[in-house]
């Protein structure tokens, strides 16, 4: 090879893709900054993991064969991409792997990579065929037919035949004509040829060709390698292959614990940020840049659409129309980003690139970051614009105005009266932590958790009858236990998934205040969004509290045999998870264990449950929410609870609760298909002893 072609030719071709590449990542830098450095260790693992082992590409049972097929594509490029490194110092020195002392043909493991290259090559060129082919013909809903798929494609397959044709000729030429390569030695290992069985099964048809032929074939098959893979880099980094750079720095980035690393705590006092707009996002350079680096992560694998509960009931949202739009715009803007600092038209993220009917569509249930392969963080976007619409432009659906209201006089959606908060337990003797005299109190007095009743167990009549289950059961087990009555306020859920924060601020401070005020150390909810909330998003304002979702409260009393719960019950019974207790707070099997226990025959699942669930459609604030687009999302759940043939379908949230019960009636089914929480079916099989 001519080292100094070869020295032009890696000059200017990587030169433009280190300048592309300076100016992307430099825009990032440009964005709003985030700590995401901590936990080095747990990274690393979240990385092999996640990324290197592809975890949600064949861990999922939704499309296992197609995500299967990718993984073994991403594991045989990590392979030959140790060849490409050879095959560029080819260009500098004949037989330059030769020349390296772990790769050498001297070296078993020179021997053994060899021939797993080689192996690789042909699985990857043969599962990009098929991939090729389904985009094409089959081609799933998800997976949209562009040139841009499809010239990626061929670009890979270029690639693969091209090495496979060098090294073919390259054998001929040293074997059969003579040529001094550097390469093909004989050792105590044999020939490369027993070690790389498929260009050696080519070199056998390139031999026809004669000494001309496979000099030409040698040249070819090297020049055209290194001007496939060359243009290849230059040209995925303004397309969806881009994320083959960003992907594994996005996962390693990726929050750790909760599912979103907590966004600081908006300082609602600087009259700056009110000043220059700077509540929430609504530019570009608002974002920040793990955010920025998200949308060049994007595969456009379109394994959010299936599982999204608004694209699935025909709302104009998905992620990866979302990150499509806002990719657009900052490519459009990067360059102006990476040298101002600033965008420089007058575009807005929310109205110009993203429509308010798509921004208010998301339920929050976070189903498109479980299903996204490079960890894409969706959510926090979505609650950051809401922020700006509602704080900044005071623009959010109407009918949040009298939601607001109630929240604000009354402490509760709905609006009414605070003093009322206490009322669902009437002649149940639950002591208030107001009417405990702290001071004359035994120790054995002290309660040992903290009944957080929430706003629906409080004040919806249905949802009542759930708070006074549950509190019948801590009863039965001797749980010493209290409420706040009307000192308890809403947790402020609602309040910052549809952008108000400062609502937020408010209701959760005097929660806070509260609950340190009493000294609270241990609390029960029946609500995953209470539960969400308070463990979650205090801490942030100084409230640190052990936090228990009722179910996993109440397995505990069953394990400590405080409650004497029996198979008694006959009833068929499917189960719900909410997107909160589970999505969120990793809880699965709690629940799943009190149903088992309870009946005699075991749950029934849903085609989709545990962390591949469907949404019931009332999260991110839509609870309070006229859904005017498309078809209803509770009803499309209910359709898979009644098609499992259940005729109890359980839940263990307040929320699900009431769409799940609308979803029944608006089939007809309220006769014969109820709706229970968990509690109120442990305490059936208790009374039933």
């Amino acid at each position: 090879m001519n080292p100094w072609l070869m020295s032009l030719v890696m000059f200017f071709a990587w030169g433009i893709l280190a300048l592309q590449l300076i100016v992307k990542f430099g825009a990032l830098t440009k964005m709003a900054p985030e700590s995401r450095f901590k936990d080095i260790k747990r990274r690393i693992g979240r990385l092999l993991k996640m990324g290197i082992g592809q975890e949600r590409l064949i861990g999922r049972s939704r499309e296992r064969g197609s995500g299967i097929m990718h993984a073994f594509i991403f594991w045989g490029a990590l392979i030959i991409g140790v060849r490409e490194l050879t095959l560029m110092g080819e260009g500098f020195l004949t037989g330059f792997q030769e020349y390296l002392p772990l790769l050498g043909s001297d070296s078993i493991l020179g021997f053994i990579y060899i021939s797993v290259y080689n192996v690789a090559e042909v699985l990857v060129l043969a599962l990009v065929l098929v991939a090729l082919y389904r985009r094409i013909w089959p081609k799933p809903e998800r997976l949209e037919l562009n040139w841009e798929g499809i010239y990626v494609l061929l670009f890979i397959v270029a690639i693969m035949l091209t090495d496979i044709l060098f090294d073919a000729a390259r054998y001929n030429l040293v074997e059969n004509f003579g040529h001094n390569l550097h390469f093909f030695q004989s050792t105590e290992y044999g020939t490369e040829w027993q070690w790389a069985p498929v260009s050696f099964l080519v070199s056998k048809v390139l031999n026809f060709f004669g000494e001309g032929g496979n000099a030409f074939f040698y040249y070819f098959g090297y020049w055209g390698h290194v001007a496939a893979m060359l243009i290849f880099l230059n040209l995925l980094i303004n397309t969806k292959q881009f994320h083959e750079i960003t992907a594994l720095p996005n996962i390693f980035f990726g929050s750790l614990d909760y599912p979103h690393a907590p966004a600081p705590l908006t300082n609602l006092e600087d009259e700056k940020l009110w000043e220059e707009g700077n509540i929430g996002v609504n530019k570009l350079e608002h974002l920040t840049w793990k955010q920025g680096l998200d949308l060049f992560s994007c595969t456009e694998c379109g394994r959010c659409h299936d599982v999204c509960p608004t694209y699935v009931t025909d709302k104009p949202l998905t992620l990866k129309w979302f990150n499509q739009s806002l990719l657009k715009h900052l490519r459009n803007e990067e360059r102006t980003l990476f040298t101002t600092g600033k965008t420089a038209e007058e575009k807005t993220l929310v109205g110009d690139i993203i429509h308010p009917d798509t921004l208010w569509a998301c339920t929050t249930c976070r189903a498109c970051e479980e299903a996204c392969p490079v960890s894409i963080e969706h959510v926090p976007r979505i609650i950051a614009m809401r922020q700006n619409q509602t704080m900044m432009e005071e623009n959010y659906p109407p009918e949040m105005t009298n939601t607001f209201k109630g929240l604000e006089r009354n402490f509760n959606p709905w609006g009414i009266g605070f003093d009322q908060r206490a009322d669902w337990a009437n002649g149940m003797e639950i002591p208030l932590m107001s009417d405990r005299n702290r001071e004359n109190e035994e120790p054995s007095d002290e309660i040992e958790v903290l009944m957080w009743v929430g706003c629906a167990g409080s004040y919806d009549s249905r949802n009542q009858k759930i708070a006074r289950a549950t509190a019948t059961l801590y009863k039965k087990a001797g749980v010493k236990f209290a409420i706040l009555g009307s000192e308890e306020k809403c947790t402020g859920d609602l309040a910052r998934r549809s952008g108000n924060e400062m609502l937020f601020q408010m209701l959760a401070g005097e929660n806070v205040e509260t609950l340190n005020n009493y000294n609270i150390k241990k609390i029960v909810t029946s609500c995953p969004h209470c539960l969400n909330t308070i463990k979650n998003e205090y801490p942030q304002l100084g409230g640190e509290y052990e936090v228990f979702h009722h179910t996993q409260f109440i397995q505990k009393l069953v394990d400590e045999n405080k409650l004497p719960l029996g198979s008694n019950l006959k009833d068929t019974v499917t189960y719900h998870d909410s997107c909160y207790l589970g999505r969120y707070n990793q809880e699965y099997e709690s629940p799943r264990k009190l149903l088992n226990n309870s009946g005699n025959e075991p749950l029934v699942e849903m085609k989709r449950h545990g962390i591949e669930s469907f949404c019931c459609g009332a999260g991110g604030s839509r609870m309070w929410m006229e859904e005017k687009i498309g078809s209803r999302i509770n009803e499309t759940r209910t359709e898979e609870a009644l098609n499992t043939g259940a005729s109890t379908v359980a839940t263990a949230c307040p929320f699900c609760m009431t769409m799940l019960s609308d979803g029944i009636t608006a089939k007809g089914k309220s006769e014969t298909v109820k709706t229970k929480d968990v509690a109120e079916i442990v305490l059936e099989a208790i009374e039933a002893t």
